[in-house]
């Protein structure tokens, strides 16, 4: 009986020791086990890590990539911009100098005298009026003389000689030029509408006369004065409708036209008309002659003799017309 208990004493001992060398093993592999779980989290942590900085990067690479896109992309858009500058300024290159006289009619027997008549002379040739803007400079390339108009009215002639090419006077008064010419010149005459590199300028003489000058458009900054026949004449009693006068001095039918009565005129004033017409000069009952005015403001020319004018103008010009009288 002591021998059964002290075998069951014994064995219940030795289960007791391996119960306390188990457990130790199972801490250690539960440690273990703790240790790779940990190790596992960290080692996720660090490829978390590495790929949020990897996409960081891939973001910030990106970005910069993007960036020089958009370098690039204003880099091509400054050049499209100076091409399009450039094609603009191409547009606004002027055009090159021209020779007026190349498209412009001739009329052979004839010059623009120091008066400013058309003077017949069979060794001379004169153009037709052509375009004049006194803003730009014209060079005439051989001997010339330089008829300024402003629309018909004669306002001076000058002469160049055979040392040319001449660059003409500025005549802002004028808006019209006549070129006249003879035969040794007429192959080699020519009216460029700029300053050629080898003319020069201040050659002209002035070969009219000071008294027979016109005086041309005139200057509505410094122009002052009375209207003397303003709007109320021209709705009066004295302005008959369906009528003018023509350069014979004869009453004519014409449905658009007016015509006014007789007007006190002196030819020592100075009168500016403001719209186009035509204006009889008479001495009394005595016709002289009419002028056609197209280019205005126009001066009225001092007609020796003349006491009276009458104004034939189209119905269009009703409410523009007046006379001025200057100071």
């Amino acid at each position: 009986m002591r021998r059964i208990i002290l075998t069951l004493m014994m064995l219940f001992t030795i289960a007791a020791c391996s119960n306390e060398e188990a457990e130790p093993n199972e801490d250690m592999t539960n440690s273990e086990n703790e240790n790779e779980e940990t190790a596992d989290t960290e080692t996720d942590t660090e490829s978390e890590a590495a790929d949020e900085e990897e996409t960081d990067e891939s973001a910030s690479v990106s970005s910069n990539r993007g960036n020089g896109n958009t370098e690039d992309d204003e880099s091509d858009s400054e050049d499209s911009e100076e091409t399009t500058e450039g094609a603009a300024s191409d547009d606004e290159v002027p055009a090159e100098p021209a020779d007026l006289l190349a498209d412009t009619e001739r009329v052979e027997g004839y010059w623009i005298n120091y008066s400013g008549e058309d003077d017949a002379r069979s060794h001379m040739t004169r153009t037709e009026p052509i375009e004049y803007n006194s803003d730009q400079d014209y060079t005439v390339t051989a001997a010339s003389y330089v008829s300024y108009f402003y629309g018909n009215e004669f306002i001076k002639t000058n002469n160049y000689g055979h040392d040319g090419p001449h660059v003409i006077e500025k005549v802002p008064e004028a808006n019209r030029l006549v070129i006249s010419f003879s035969e040794p010149e007429q192959d080699d005459i020519e009216l460029i509408d700029a300053a050629t590199d080898e003319a020069s300028a201040g050659n002209e003489v002035n070969t009219t006369p000071d008294e027979l000058i016109g005086r041309g458009q005139p200057n509505e900054e410094e122009m002052s004065g009375t209207i003397m026949f303003g709007q109320d004449f021209l709705s009066g009693d004295e302005v008959y409708t369906g009528e003018r006068i023509d350069s014979e001095g004869e009453f004519v039918e014409d449905p658009d036209y007016y015509v006014t009565g007789a007007l006190p005129y002196s030819a020592s004033g100075d009168y500016v008309i403001t719209a186009p017409a035509f204006v009889s000069f008479y001495n009394g009952r005595n016709f002289i002659e009419t002028i056609e005015f197209t280019s205005v403001p126009a001066y009225l020319p001092q007609v020796n003799g003349a006491n009276y004018i009458n104004i034939s103008f189209h119905d269009d010009n009703l409410l523009d017309l007046n006379i001025i009288e200057i100071e």
